[in-house]
């Protein structure tokens, strides 16, 4: 797979309505996103993002084809959402802050002193359902 990201942990990937999906987790427990791969013959192939008429949480957050061209069918697309919005917990809650880094250790005082303890930290089963709904809408676009 040639993705035009780099994530930490790719957790899932499979195709879904014709399209590639995949499901990553940023490194120690951080907030996953959900990503679709549109061919080049997609009439949405290398449209800015926000100029796609798609329903997912948080809005689409990612657009940007990918790095390479070896693919059967060309240079693809990827679009993208994040589970980091307003609402969402950015680090796993149940993470003790004392076993990761500095860096991952701010995010979660930050998740502490700004939430009200009632943010959800989204599974990558949910992501999974998620990353299918961007893929159907995708798909019916074409």
């Amino acid at each position: 797979m040639c993705l035009p990201f780099k994530p930490y942990a790719i957790e899932r990937e499979w195709n879904h309505a014709g399209l590639l999906c995949v499901v990553v987790q940023g490194r120690e427990g951080q907030f996953r996103c959900g990503y679709v791969r549109i061919p080049p013959s997609h009439p949405m192939h290398g449209k800015n993002y926000n100029d796609v008429p798609v329903d997912v949480h948080g809005g689409l957050t990612f657009g940007d084809p990918e790095p390479c061209k070896e693919h059967e069918d060309g240079q693809g697309y990827w679009f993208g959402f994040d589970c980091a919005h307003l609402g969402d917990a950015s680090v796993d809650p149940d993470l003790d802050p004392k076993m990761v880094s500095p860096v991952l250790r701010n995010f979660i005082e930050i998740d502490r002193l700004f939430g009200d303890g009632s943010e959800h930290f989204w599974t990558t089963e949910e992501a999974v359902v998620e990353c299918e709904r961007l893929a159907e809408q995708l798909a019916a676009l074409a």
